[in-house]
């Protein structure tokens, strides 16, 4: 699968995790991650690759390819959706392991060979160990806000770095609430400001460093309120609605960590 695409932060740090990824052994059952890229400027012509600074001043697009050259959406259903759901959860599992944090987005998923969904495109994930105070606001762009499917962390997050707050206070926290709930509507908007009430007189540096201790619950938020937004009737008939509404409103340290224990238990009907 090839992309033309115009240059940004978000594509290079697409292309930073693939590099990563692909030091994973068999990432290729998991992930559909960028295999190589070209760089051309302006007039489409190639560049070479340099990290020089001319050169990459002159890069305004990209030509991308995948390890998984199918780009066919993939569907669930009840005959594959268990089994897919765990296999997704390892996936978060494994990207985990390796320090990056998954962010989905709409149709952040294609079929592997064994017809099972892969991961792709981690334009907005976070590669954490790169992550610091210097960088910050490259990773948390305001473009995040869109993503309906970041956890409330993450929105804080982006929301401080991107307005000039000195102390958290009541009317920020109302601020935050009202528009991350606005395009929320399975959340519960009075549950989530009793949450972030804990951070009323804080800077937000502390406020920050206090959430990044979540930093590996994220990705599975994200997965949860994908499948509660898009396929709750599996997950209802599946008897895993619940657990995932518990997750995405839960505080931030009462998070579950047996997710996917849950999973396994009705994949494998152990009750």
């Amino acid at each position: 699968m090839t992309d033309f695409v115009e240059n940004s932060f978000s594509l290079n740090n697409h292309i930073s995790i693939s590099n990563k990824i692909k030091n994973i052994p068999y990432f290729f059952i998991y992930f559909n991650s960028i295999n190589s890229y070209k760089n051309l400027n302006k007039n489409y012509k190639i560049l070479p690759e340099s990290k020089s600074n001319v050169i990459q001043r002159e890069i305004k697009y990209k030509i991308v390819t995948h390890i998984n050259n199918n780009c066919n959406t993939f569907y669930f259903n009840q005959n594959n959706f268990l089994k897919s759901l765990y296999h997704l959860c390892f996936s978060l599992n494994i990207l985990h392991n390796n320090n990056i944090s998954f962010m989905l987005h709409d149709n952040p998923f294609v079929y592997s060979q064994n017809n099972l969904p892969l991961l792709m495109d981690f334009s907005y994930s976070f590669n954490l160990s790169s992550i610091n105070f210097n960088n910050i606001k490259m990773f948390f762009s305001p473009s995040l806000l869109n993503n309906k499917y970041i956890p409330l962390d993450v929105f804080i997050i982006t929301y401080l770095i991107n307005n000039s707050i000195k102390t958290f206070n009541d009317d920020c926290a109302e601020a935050i609430i009202e528009l991350y709930s606005s395009c929320r509507e399975k959340l519960k908007k009075e549950r989530l400001l009793t949450i972030i009430k804990y951070f009323i007189n804080y800077e937000p540096k502390q406020i920050i460093k206090y959430l990044f201790q979540f930093k590996l619950s994220w990705s599975y938020y994200s997965f949860c309120y994908y499948f509660i937004c898009n396929h709750s009737d599996l997950l209802s008939r599946n008897t895993l609605l619940v657990p995932f509404y518990i997750y995405i409103n839960s505080d931030f340290k009462e998070r579950n960590n047996h997710l996917i224990n849950d999973i396994h238990n009705q994949l494998f009907d152990i009750k």
